[in-house]
């Protein structure tokens, strides 16, 4: 049960400030770092970005796995490309997990390793910044993961979370959920990576109006 309710919180409301810059952390350093620190606020002024979306086998960057990666490409406001791959994790995915996301063990048979997806995905999304919804727990995956194939990242990041608390304060809560009903935003296939990188995208938008 404290799992399941742990992965719950991965778009929840959190008290971190999850709205930064960062930079790689070394795979020799990183285990003793954990999660990588972020130094700086961004505002919601970038009108060429990438909006991403993560699905994974639990909360820890070091020990658990990604299993989806989704993003849409956004150039002067509009999609202009798009991201969606399964991962094989190399590891068995918890019913739990599989309940929520519908992402089973059989779907991921075959597909292709992060070592081999995740090149793909720095190549696409070039030096954009990157835009996630708690960005602390999606970015703690991809930098560990590119610190691992010495993969260097040097993209700023968006975080529609933060950005949300700070201009949405008629909404009594934050995550992704309450936030696609509150906005009327659609959101088809909750907690698959491209569809919730699609809403995502939605609420930037409704955001930056506010800006």
């Amino acid at each position: 049960m404290d799992n399941f309710l742990d992965f719950l919180v991965k778009k929840a409301d959190l008290n971190n400030n999850e709205y930064f810059n960062y930079k790689k952390t070394k795979p020799d350093t990183a285990e003793k770092s954990k999660v990588p620190l972020y130094d700086k606020i961004l505002e919601p002024s970038a009108r060429d970005y990438v909006v991403f979306d993560l699905e994974t086998t639990g909360m820890k960057p070091f020990s658990n796995k990604i299993i989806e990666i989704g993003a849409v490409k956004v150039i002067k406001g509009e999609i202009t490309d798009t991201f969606s791959s399964l991962v094989n994790p190399g590891a068995f995915v918890p019913p739990y997990i599989s309940n929520i996301t519908h992402i089973t063990n059989e779907m991921l048979r075959g597909e292709r390793y992060i070592e081999e997806v995740l090149p793909d995905f720095v190549d696409f999304i070039e030096d954009l910044p990157l835009i996630a919804h708690n960005a602390r727990f999606d970015m703690s995956f991809l930098i560990t993961n590119a610190a691992r194939l010495n993969i260097k990242m040097e993209n700023s990041v968006i975080d529609t979370l933060y950005l949300s608390r700070k201009y949405n304060k008629e909404c009594e809560k934050h995550n992704l959920a309450y936030l696609t009903e509150f906005f009327n935003i659609k959101l088809e296939n909750a907690h698959r990576a491209y569809y919730d990188a699609l809403a995502t995208n939605e609420l930037y938008k409704i955001i930056q109006r506010k800006y």
